[in-house]
């Protein structure tokens, strides 16, 4: 029993770090054990070589994670924990601590939350927060108050090193502050919601910086959001919202009118001359039978349209698309289909308008005997911002990724094992958002796999292997590689408490400029259940990449990860 105090302190401790949790029900209170205390503790430690390039990550490495849980009185409060090595080196909040327990219809949100009222105001911005959520029969109330970045001074010497996976140099930041308020009526499946968003930069928080373009900034955005039914199988949801987007809270203000109504929106408010006003919508109509779903989807993005609730939001684009998703054949077949039309450039402020197809299409096959295949095509638009931009360069990444995946199969089952044969091909693109995205493919691939695999189970034992063709072109040229790949596992001990698995993987490269290199991969996975409650585990690879091409370096790198599960 000491035993188990001592052990029980420091996860205490490291409640105080710990992310956030979800809503509890405190009405629960006194139909439990008063304290219960339940947890589960993952370690890991390991170490990272590499010899003829840069190195990926650091010649030693170790993160504790866990997911300790408290019940005091029937209230249950999950925690999850995360502390790593690499936490120093983030500026803004790393452990967090947060939860949200609720009584009835009364929720309160204390600490780390990732509260969301809806997609284009307060959506998901985890934030150090206090609020309450209020849902009395069919009125609906939310409020909270939080600071979304904490204060951040520049380092005026220190020097960005893009070598380093993870930088030191602190990202200079303001202290912003706001609040959210959601009114409405209704229920959680069919509802009309008023929500309200006001959040600003403090520009006394730090000093004005000296090397970064960083200007305080504010936001005021107001939304409608909404589930209507409209049958017992049609049902219409609609999210609209206007963003007022300050980059410069010390540029001028704009003159207006003084009426009435614009003194009370500058009340809330005030538009200076690097106000931008925008709107997002998105509204769709869904209908669900026994067999099937389908759904229709209208979707604008006002360019540059933002929330300082929200992390990010794929803008300028203007697009709707349907979807519709059954089964065939007793089950046996299911089917998922998703087409639509895109295209952006909606304040004609870019020089070519790029409009596209989207789509998606998913089919899986498994019958009752041996035969099964999967098709899957998707076709979508991949929006990114870089996490460290350049000072001078602004500009988005924009792509369009094309993926098709098609893998027939055949499956024998024996009385002590079965044979599995399978054939993988997938073909993928890569494009900009320009007109001609298509037919100018920054990067395209082939790959392809036949393999066999064969397995016994009585002696907890499986053998597979294949052979592996891949091509790939790019701005640079293409590249050929074939090869093989072997795979080996078995459990061992009493209980198959020890777990192994041995992969190996080699490929030919015939090279873009011509010349030749080849590529070694051997992984090693050990697990080792030494009780319910305790566990170890092993990880071992080793890549070893030759090449003639002075472009494509030759190198080779070691990765050893050693990891502890406890639970109690």
């Amino acid at each position: 029993m000491e035993l188990r105090k001592a052990i029980r302190l420091p996860f205490l401790i490291l409640l105080l770090h710990a992310a956030p949790c979800a809503g509890q029900d405190i009405g629960q209170i006194g139909q439990q054990s008063p304290v219960q205390f339940n947890a589960g503790l993952q370690a890991q430690a390991g170490f990272y070589s590499v010899s003829g390039i840069d190195p990926r990550r650091t010649p030693f490495f170790w993160a504790i994670s866990g997911t300790p849980t408290a019940t005091i009185q029937g209230v249950q409060l999950p925690f999850m924990v995360m502390i790593s090595d690499q936490q120093r080196d983030f500026q803004q909040p790393f452990n967090q601590f947060g939860l949200s327990p609720y009584y009835k219809w009364a929720k309160v949100h204390l600490g780390y939350r990732d509260v969301s009222f809806s997609k284009f105001s307060l959506a998901g911005y985890r934030a150090l927060m206090a609020g309450v959520e209020l849902n009395p029969g069919k009125f609906r109330f939310g409020f909270v108050y939080a600071r979304f970045r904490k204060a951040v001074e520049e380092d005026t010497l220190a020097t960005y090193d893009p070598t380093h996976y993870i930088s030191s140099v602190p990202v200079p930041s303001y202290k912003r502050t706001g609040y959210a308020v959601k009114i409405g009526v209704g229920t959680e499946d069919e509802h009309v919601d008023l929500v309200l968003l006001r959040a600003q930069d403090d520009e006394s928080s730090i000093r004005r910086p000296v090397k970064a373009r960083l200007a305080p900034e504010e936001n005021l955005v107001l939304g409608l959001v909404g589930k209507v039914k409209v049958t017992e199988k049609l049902r219409w949801e609609f999210d609209l919202a206007g963003s007022a987007f300050t980059r410069d809270m010390t540029s001028p203000e704009t003159l207006g009118d003084q009426s009435t109504i614009t003194n009370a929106v500058n009340s809330v408010f005030i538009p200076r001359t690097s106000t931008q006003g925008l709107m997002a919508l998105e509204t769709g109509l869904a209908f669900r039978s026994k067999r099937a779903r389908y759904k229709l989807v209208y979707r604008r993005v006002d360019p540059d349209f933002k929330s300082m609730g929200a992390y990010y939001f794929q803008t300028d684009v203007e697009q709707i698309t349907g979807t519709a998703a059954s089964t065939f054949f007793k089950n046996k077949l299911s089917a998922n289909l998703t087409l639509g039309w895109q295209h952006n450039n909606l304040k004609k402020l870019r020089t070519a308008t790029a409009r596209r197809i989207i789509g998606n299409l998913g089919l899986n096959y498994t019958s009752a005997k041996v035969f099964g295949f999967m098709v899957n095509y998707t076709n979508f638009g991949i929006t990114q911002q870089p996490i460290r931009p350049s000072l001078g360069d602004t500009a988005l990444l924009e792509q369009v990724s094309q993926n098709l995946l098609l893998q027939p199969r055949l499956q024998f089952t024996r009385a002590n094992g079965g044979h599995l044969v399978s054939y993988t091909f997938n073909y993928f693109a890569l494009s900009d958002r320009s007109e001609n995205a298509f037919a100018n493919a920054q990067l395209t691939g082939m790959h392809n796999d036949l393999a066999y695999t064969r397995n016994w189970k009585q002696r907890n034992t499986r053998l597979g292997g294949g052979f592996i063709y891949r091509r790939t072109e790019s701005l640079i040229g293409h590249t050929d590689s074939r090869g093989v790949h072997l795979e080996a596992g078995r459990a061992w001990l009493k209980e198959n408490k020890l777990g192994s698995t041995l992969r190996c993987n080699f490929l030919s490269n015939d090279l873009p400029s011509g010349g030749v290199g080849s590529t070694w991969q051997l992984n090693l996975d050990l697990n080792f259940q030494v009780s319910k409650r305790f566990g170890l585990t092993l990880q071992v690879s080793h890549q070893d990449n030759r090449s003639d091409d002075p472009f494509i370096p030759a190198f080779t790198e070691d990765t050893g990860i050693v990891g502890v599960d406890i639970r109690f």
